[in-house]
Order: structure tokens, then sequence, then C-alpha cells
């Protein structure tokens, strides 16, 4: 009953934040964009630990592939290495490789025996670094780019048996209350040029048919537990969209 109690009280205070305040950054515009900080300010300098948004993507992903027998799967923006080290213990992944553009990331992620590459997703003559792989993961990251079409086509184009990719969901319901109350919806926590784009759940269906995608499948997650299942674009956070090439969506 206590337990309970918590966590109702732990929804409505982070439903009350997201509705009327804004974030609070210890960054400085000066180190803003420097992704060593960003990951020291995000995790402390602790390495390969799981969020609750994290862990959800990875059971997600790792639903998706568990039939499969050692695919190779590439992440960009792999951050700490985190979902990987899941997803493969789930799966039993074959070659790993990260991409990212920190350095004291890649780092740690190399004393765990991860196959590594510095990758700056911002600039475009970077992209041919991009090795081919049966999968790739592109998770919290195409809300950050501005050329994210071409960005999906591109990574698209490296995987043989397709492509993950995680957003926000804009339209949530807090979202939509916030605007209601004049303020734009929060979704930067550490610096304000976090995202430069932005979905709902009717977005993304209307963006991927334009781009050609056809074939695919919308995982949803987070938000408030049973109603995300019945009205997702209103009450699911967050979703998770697999785009398979040459493979069957189950």
């Amino acid at each position: 009953m206590i337990k309970r109690l918590k966590d109702r009280l732990y929804f409505l205070k982070h439903w009350y934040a997201d509705i009327f305040l804004y974030p609070k950054s210890k960054l400085t515009l000066e180190n803003s964009l420097d992704y060593d900080a960003y990951w020291k300010e995000k995790r402390g300098g602790d390495s390969a630990r799981l969020s609750s948004w994290q862990l959800a993507r990875a059971m997600i992903i790792s639903h998706v592939l568990k039939n499969t027998s050692k695919p190779s799967v590439g992440d960009i923006g792999c951050g700490d290495g985190a979902i990987l080290q899941y997803i493969d213990k789930k799966v039993s992944l074959g070659r790993i490789k990260g991409y990212d553009t920190s350095e004291l990331i890649l780092e740690k992620m190399r004393v765990l025996g991860i196959e590594t590459a510095v990758f700056d997703i911002n600039n475009e003559g970077s992209w041919e670094i991009v090795t081919p792989m049966d999968y790739y993961l592109l998770l919290e990251i195409l809300e950050h780019i501005p050329n994210s079409e071409k960005f999906l086509n591109e990574v698209y184009s490296k995987s043989s048996k397709g492509v993950f990719f995680s957003t926000p969901n804009s339209g949530y319901f807090t979202y939509r209350l916030r605007l209601l109350f004049g303020k734009f919806p929060k979704q930067w926590v550490t610096f304000p040029n976090e995202h430069l784009r932005f979905w709902t759940a009717t977005d993304i269906k209307w963006w991927l048919k334009a781009l050609g995608y056809s074939d695919y499948k919308i995982f949803y997650y987070k938000g408030i537990p049973f109603l995300n299942k019945i009205w997702p674009a209103l009450f699911a956070a967050a979703f998770v969209v697999f785009l398979p090439k040459n493979v069957s969506i189950k």
C-alpha cells in the first residue's frame, strides 16, 4: 500500500514538472556541446548503468531479436554501452560496435571489450565510417539532428536486416497540457539545443510513409500504465520503431 502510494506521488511529481516547470541545467553555454561534460553531468562518470527508459528500449529490441542467431549490431550514439550489453546478455550477439562522439565514454566501452568508433552525427562527412551490420540502433538520436531523414536512410542502407530507432512522443498528454498552459513541450534536460525535431505518434506514421517505409512496427512504452496500451498516442511517453529489411515482423 505504501509503495503504491509512493509510486503515485512520484508520477504526480514528474507530471507536474513536465507540465508547469522549466528544466534546470548546471552546464554553461560554453560547454553545452561538450559531450564529455554531458556524460559527466548525466551519469556522474559511471558507465554501463541502464536507466528505466533505456531498459524499456533494450527489452523491446531484445524481444524482437530473440530468435536471431548471433546478429551483428551497431549502436550509433551508444553512450556507455549499457543497452548493447543488456541485449548481448539476452540475445547473444555477434559483432558489436558502438559509435559516439565522446572519447571519455568510448574509452570505458573499449575496456569492456566493445568495438568503438569516434563518430560525429552532425558531420555528414563522417557518416561513411558506418560499416555494414545486420542491425543498427538509433536510440534517441534522430530528434537531435536537423537532417534526420537523410541520416536514417544512410544507416538503413548499411543494415542488412533492419534499423531500430526511438524518439519521445510529442503528443504525450503532459506535453499537450503544457502547451495549453502557454509553454512549449519540455523535451530537454541538460541543455536547450538537445532536441531539434519532434514527432507525435501520428506524425511518425506519416513521416515514415513519406520516406517510403511501408513495412514497420511501432512499440509504445513508458507513460501511464494500461492507458498507454489503449490510447498510446496520448498516454505513451515514447516509442521504438523497427524498420525491417528482408526479415518478417512478428
